[in-house]
This record gives structure tokens, sequence and C-alpha cells, in this order.
């Protein structure tokens, strides 16, 4: 994840991005590793032993990088897909605009007092709104526990 340390709200998506396709080439270089080093055909100084560590070592690192792809993958999944319902559920826990009674309707979404509709948006919008709010409220997470 240091890939991302340096990230802000406008450009952690492309970083996210940038990072999966590193690791994606990394976790393939590690699959090549055992029949690069010609591990199967080590014989004579090398034990059983040593290959089983090499191939153990190997594993631990595919392990390690494939996790990372998952946890970097649902962190753009979690900016990238949010829902209508989503939306509405980060507005109200963020407080957006200073309230947390923001609903999801057919029209929308909107913000209601009284029955009447006092603040509204389509659900395209906001989707992008709610994707920026998580954006930010990742970045600004990841700065304070960074200090």
């Amino acid at each position: 994840m240091h890939a991302l340390d340096a990230a802000t709200a406008d450009n952690i998506v492309e970083l996210c991005r940038q990072y999966l396709a590193l690791l994606a080439e990394y976790r393939a270089e590690l699959y090549r590793l055992p029949g690069t080093l010609g591990v199967n055909q080590w014989s004579g100084s090398f034990l059983r032993e040593d290959v089983a560590d090499v191939r153990k070592t190997v594993r631990a690192a595919i392990e390690k990088t494939t996790r990372e792809h998952n946890r970097t993958k649902a962190l753009l999944l979690s900016f990238i897909s949010v829902s209508g319902y989503e939306a509405v559920e980060t507005f109200n826990r963020q407080k957006y605009l200073g309230h947390d009674d923001w609903e999801l309707r057919a029209g929308g979404v909107a913000r209601f007092s009284r029955d009447t509709a006092v603040e509204t948006m389509t659900v395209l919008e906001a989707v992008d709104v709610a994707s920026l709010l998580r954006r930010e409220e990742h970045v600004a997470r990841a700065t304070a526990s960074a200090c």
C-alpha cells in the first residue's frame, strides 16, 4: 500500500489501478520464478530442504501479493462501485451538507422537510458525490494514521 501513501482524493483511483497492475505483474513473475531458477532440476549440493524452502518462500510471497491485490481491489471498488443506497448511507454517515436524513427515492436522492424535497440530486450525481466523499475520507484517515 506504500504506493498509495501520497494519494489524494483526485488521484487515488488511478493510483489504485496502477498499483493493481504492478501487483499482477509481480505475482506473475513469482509464479514463473521456480521454473526460471530451475528448482526442479536442482540436485547435488542442493538438498530437498533447500528446494522446499524456496518453494515455501515463493508461495508466501504469492499469498502476500494476492492479499494486497484483493485489499487494493476492494478499496478501488469502494470508490467506483457506489450504488444509490450506498450514496445515501455515505451522505447520512458523513452528515453531508450538515444532514443525516438523506433518502433514495424513485426520482433520485433527496432530503425532505415536511414531505417536501428540500435538496435533491439525481442518483448519478449522488453516486459521484459519494465517491468523492469516500475518497476524501480514506485520504484523511490515511494521512491521520501516518502522523
